[in-house]
């Protein structure tokens, strides 16, 4: 059966014209992956699914739900799923069973593939899944000294959808958010121009693969451009540091800011005034690239990790629904402190007014963010009006963010404005302001600023906080930030807290915050 020459596959046999090209290295299996071992694979398992459903063509659209480590044998799921036609639909691996059976049921797979690792638990899908689905094992792959490239054939339309990945639901249960072959092709091939990726990069890749980030970001881009990806099973900050200290065998890292934040704390903890230090911050400077992204990047984070390894972190802003969509450029010294940077190529970003709808031209005036482009998504799976109540009539998509620009056409978001807007007293307060002024106090380990309902107010501040060793009371707390901010922005009420829970991409959800703590207030 030939691989349709879909944009990835194209640039895949392109790059597979050198043997000896390396694609993937799974640190698990302790195997590197060639471009042709990859085609040849995925080919080969293309053929199963669509034996295994009984079909003499492709799968039409057909979704296949997959449960499978980070790693090689997610790639070859991937792509043989998008080889045989089929819509991927990847399953959180650390999802309990009634998350996955949730996407498993909304997004009506015709087929549930399962890796050996998770086998303990097919039982407990099988039987929460409807009966007509089948479930597929996966023979786990490994190094293939002479893989045989495939034939290629004319690839099918690319407005075929390709991928549904859900969103993390603040409100309402997660929606599948469907896009096709042409978003991803044109959302990696975007940061592909942006970030000039090249076959001499090597990422190290420790995201989570049921999410854009680590899907388009970390795999689609790399290797349309022919870059090598470490995959990595999760993040381990002593692995990477370690793999940081063999200079030069890595280029690139990409991650969320709480994992920024530990790999500063087990570099003071664990490397700092040892033997290693200086090869760990030699390694760590000769990455060509750095970025962060998923959820805001504390100023304090951003400046430590700038002392330790001599990297400006490169923010960007994106979400499920239209890829990434504004970056910081190459040039370290025009990154702006705080700023997501201006539009990616084939992008356009606006302002408007929510009220109103009005575009606003202003500098420093707030504005909810609008995006056009190839990116941006096909629909919400089987939600047709959630689809047409998130575009304007003209066709713009609208995230929910709100965001000023400066002079020079940067952004700096501002947060949602559904939980970081906070409206107290007549004034507007961006929690993530709040948030990275007072994590510059050495004292606050994390905080999330939610604002509470209340009749005097409106909404008053209020700063849920991890401290580290030095507990500090709300006056103490109250009198250190008002060298920093407006007295109206600082948080009236604080809770302590041990720790504050996060998703799997480093995000906080403010709605369930307030609702643990503040059920009145909800």
């Amino acid at each position: 059966m030939p691989v349709p020459s879909l944009p990835l596959f194209a640039a895949a046999e392109q790059h597979a014209q050198n043997p000896e090209k390396i694609a993937v290295i799974d640190t698990t299996k302790q195997q590197s992956f060639t471009f042709v071992q990859l085609l040849a694979d995925a080919a080969a398992l293309r053929k199963r699914i669509i034996e295994q459903l009984g079909l003499t063509g492709d799968l039409e659209e057909r979704r296949i739900a997959f449960l499978v480590p980070n790693g090689y044998d997610y790639v070859v799921t991937q792509w043989a799923v998008w080889a045989a036609g089929g819509v991927c639909v990847p399953l959180c691996t650390s999802h309990p069973v009634k998350e996955l059976l949730y996407t498993i049921g909304d997004s009506d797979p015709s087929l549930i593939i399962v890796h050996p690792q998770f086998e303990k638990i097919a039982p407990s899908l099988r039987e929460g899944c409807a009966d007509d689905i089948p479930l597929m094992g996966l023979e786990p792959f490994s190094r293939n000294e002479t893989p045989t490239l495939p034939s290629f054939s004319p690839p099918f339309a690319l407005t075929r959808r390709a991928l549904m990945i859900y969103t993390s639901g603040t409100t309402s249960n997660p929606k599948g958010c469907v896009t096709t072959h042409e978003n991803i092709a044109f959302q990696a091939s975007s940061l592909v121009k942006a970030w000039e990726y090249s076959p001499s990069d090597c990422l190290i890749h420790v995201l989570p693969l049921h999410h854009v980030h680590g899907i388009i970001n970390g795999l689609a881009a790399s290797f349309l451009s022919g870059t090598t990806v470490e995959m990595h099973p999760k993040f381990d900050p002593k692995a990477i540091w370690e793999r940081w200290q063999d200079s030069g065998s890595s280029t690139l890292f990409m991650a969320v800011p709480t994992i920024y934040s530990r790999l500063n704390d087990y570099f003071d903890a664990h490397i700092r005034g040892t033997k290693q230090e200086a090869a760990a911050r030699a390694g760590a400077r000769a990455l060509r690239l750095v970025v962060s992204g998923s959820a805001a990047l504390p100023t304090p984070i951003k400046e430590k990790f700038a002392e330790i390894t001599g990297q400006v972190l490169l923010e960007r802003y994106g979400m499920t629904e239209i890829g990434m969509a504004i970056s910081c450029g190459l040039e370290i010294e025009k990154r702006i402190d705080g700023s997501v940077g201006w539009p990616l190529p084939g992008v356009e970003v606006r302002l408007t007014e929510k009220e109103t709808g009005r575009i606003v031209e202003e500098v420093d005036e707030d504005g909810m963010i609008e995006v056009r482009g190839g990116n941006v998504f096909c629909e919400y799976w089987r939600k047709p009006e959630a689809t047409a109540s998130e575009f304007t009539a003209d066709g713009w998509f609208k995230t929910g963010d709100v965001a000023k620009r400066d002079s020079s056409g940067a952004y700096f978001i501002q947060g949602r404005a559904s939980v970081d807007l906070i409206k107290s007293g007549g004034y507007k307060i961006s929690a993530l302001e709040v948030e990275r002024k007072m994590l510059a106090i050495d004292a606050i380990q994390e905080v999330a600023v939610v604002g509470l309902a209340d009749l005097e107010w409106g909404q008053r501040v209020a700063a849920v906080v991890k401290f580290r060793a030095t507990t500090l009371d709300l006056p103490t707390l109250r009198a250190e930030l008002k060298n920093e901010m407006a007295s109206y922005k600082i948080p009236t009420v604080l809770k302590v807290v041990d720790g504050i829970e996060r998703n799997a991409m480093g995000k906080v959800n403010k709605k369930v915050i307030v609702q643990k703590y503040w059920p009145d207030k909800a």
